[in-house]
């Protein structure tokens, strides 16, 4: 049987119900019936039907019509229009007096089911156009350049340079299969509202996360169209995003998804975009620090557990972290730590001394105790395995 026959098959058996039970059979373009409340009539051909194929008008058989209808009962039998054009016959049992008030009704009913099945299955072609077309552009580049133009066709999507690449990810740790209809739901809204653009903008599931290729065009336009996207995300609170920088061609693609690939394994808020300046020099020194930098990183955490212990070393971590965040003011981080400015002044100390940084300007200082905040932010697959623990 195929999908259409059964979908026809299932939409039958509940339509009866609603037409006190009564026989309704569904017949194909050439006159064969296809789904039936009767099983056994299923594949065989309907001579109503055939005439109703050939006029395109509804063909009503009476009792005493029926030596002319050999296999048919009476009841009423109606063309099936999507797109001004018959795509099958549908037919209701019964005597004039009990089925004509219905018949029209249950075409009605069959037409608009069977135009929504349609729009169903082309949006499901779609989706799954972009998905392809989302996954060559990400892992395919410049030798997949043929195939990614004639997707573009298809789906009549004109890409722009340069591209941003955002990937939605759920906040809460725990996945689930929801979150990919909140997302299909999120998409949809984005369309709604013109943040998207089916017409330059890809868009797809990859790996349980949603990803969007934002097209370009003027730098004032994009920056617009980008914060509108993000200002939606941060209102739905729901998601967080990463961004890449812009991709100027097809070979950047690939690139840019690495980038918010290590930026959705950070512990590093809602919003991370590499546009932004202490966001992209989190993203350097990660890459920094698990590159060149593994080694020395984890040198200095076990000099500061050995001495200090693991609880201590974390609450020296975090005063220092704070301090970072407020800009190197000793009055506003104490504030937000609950501290007095000498506990905080004191617990600095003890990491610089612990470091041996206390002889190093505060660049150096900084630049260490920061490598060693963002090796502790990283996942410990994200870490590279030269020198970890």
């Amino acid at each position: 049987m195929s999908e259409f026959a059964k979908l026809a098959q299932d939409f039958v058996e509940a339509t009866s119900l609603l037409v006190g039970q009564r026989t309704i059979n569904i017949m194909d373009q050439k006159g064969i019936i296809i789904a039936s409340t009767e099983k056994h009539r299923i594949g065989d051909f309907h001579q109503g039907a055939a005439e109703v194929l050939e006029t395109g008008k509804p063909v009503l058989i009476k009792k005493e019509d029926l030596p002319h209808y050999p296999g048919t009962k009476e009841g009423y039998n109606m063309p099936i229009f999507l797109n001004d054009e018959i795509i099958g016959v549908v037919g209701i049992f019964g005597c004039e007096e009990e089925v004509q008030s219905i018949a029209n009704l249950l075409r009605v009913y069959v037409t608009q089911s069977f135009s929504q099945l349609q729009m169903t299955q082309k949006q499901n072609l779609e989706a799954e156009l972009r998905n392809q077309l989302l996954r060559l552009l990400l892992f395919g580049g410049e030798s997949q350049k043929e195939m990614i133009t004639k997707l573009c066709g298809m789906l009549n999507l004109q890409m722009e340079f340069p591209i941003r690449i955002i990937l939605l990810y759920e906040r809460a740790r725990e996945r689930n299969m929801k979150h990919l209809l909140d997302y299909s739901q999120l998409i949809q809204n984005l369309i709604w509202k013109n943040v998207l653009d089916r017409r330059r903008d890809v868009f797809g599931i990859q790996n349980a996360d949603y990803v969007i290729l934002l097209g370009g065009g003027e730098q004032q336009e994009m920056q617009k169209r980008l914060d509108k996207l993000l200002h939606e995300i941060e209102t739905e609170g729901v998601w967080n995003a990463a961004v890449s920088s812009p991709c100027r061609n097809l070979e950047e693609i690939s690139a840019g998804m690495r980038e918010v690939s290590v930026l959705r394994n950070r512990k590093g808020g809602t919003i991370q975009n590499l546009e932004e300046h202490a966001c992209r020099m989190q993203y350097l020194l990660g890459s920094l620090t698990v590159q060149e930098g593994a080694r020395t990183v984890v040198s200095m955490l076990r000099r500061l557990e050995d001495q200090h212990g693991g609880n201590q070393a974390e609450q020296l971590l975090r005063t220092a972290r704070v301090y970072y965040e407020c800009g190197g003011s000793v009055a506003k981080a104490a504030e937000q730590l609950n501290l007095h400015k000498n506990t905080l002044l004191y617990r600095m100390k003890q990491l610089y001394q612990t470091l041996k940084l206390e002889q190093d300007t505060a660049f150096v200082r900084e630049f260490f105790i920061r490598m060693l905040l963002e090796y502790r932010n990283m996942p410990a697959g994200g870490k590279s395995p030269d020198g970890m623990e």
